[in-house]
């Protein structure tokens, strides 16, 4: 039977460099702390229903405001604990009818796929229509922007508002975690998704500094 509800699906960026630059001892390390750190942040926000493959993240909850919340709150702490760990996240949530298990298939999860895949930043993006976002915008939760894609609408969404590290942390991290080869430089793909997440950290600081909720998008110039 179907279940009709919140839908996430995220992707571990980088997966196949960590892959081609690890050793098998270094490579069961690092997929082992993934697997750890996704089990604690389900457990932390009583989501039961999720599942790994390889790099991907599938996560169910239900069709209700708690639902939502929960899955927004996992997502915000997944974002910030993941790239502590070197491990860059990009997804979406949509909501909609879908089937979990062994095999998880259903049209919400190939909406989440499609928008998780057309986005250019380390983040999450939820679709624009999601239901009953609209009693939970935050500038701690979920604040409405035009997500970066590399492809599609340019659109207004709810996106995941989660604590992004200053520039020169981030890219750190980018560089950390069998990320990047010992002698590599940082590719240009990587670069441009790091220029994009960081605007995205000085819009959040534009709405801190002035006590919004971000529930709507003015544009990136200040207004006197």
């Amino acid at each position: 039977m179907n279940d009709t509800g919140y839908f996430l699906a995220a992707d571990l960026l980088g997966f196949g460099k960590i892959v081609k630059n690890s050793t098998p001892v270094e490579l069961d390390a690092r997929m082992e702390a993934w697997s750890n750190l996704v089990e604690v942040m389900a457990k932390a926000h009583g989501i039961s229903q999720f599942q790994l493959i390889s790099d991907t993240l599938f996560v169910g909850t239900p069709s209700t405001q708690e639902g939502l919340l929960s899955l927004l709150s996992f997502s915000r702490d997944l974002l910030s604990g993941g790239i502590e760990q070197s491990f860059p996240l990009r997804g979406s949530i949509v909501h909609g009818p879908y089937r979990f298990g062994s095999l998880t298939y259903g049209r919400a999860v190939i909406a989440a796929h499609e928008l998780e895949q057309a986005q250019n930043w380390i983040g999450i993006t939820c679709d624009p229509k999601l239901p009953r976002i609209e009693s939970l915008w935050s500038v701690d939760l979920a604040i409405c922007y035009p997500a970066p894609k590399k492809r599609g609408l340019y659109l207004l969404h709810p996106v995941v508002s989660w604590p992004v590290p200053t520039e020169a942390r981030l890219l750190h991290l980018l560089m950390g975690g069998n990320l990047v080869a010992v002698g590599e430089g940082l590719g240009w793909e990587v670069a441009e998704k790091m220029s994009n997440t960081m605007q995205f950290r000085a819009h959040l600081e534009f709405l801190r500094q002035r006590g919004l909720d971000g529930s709507r998008f003015d544009g990136f110039l200040p207004r006197s």
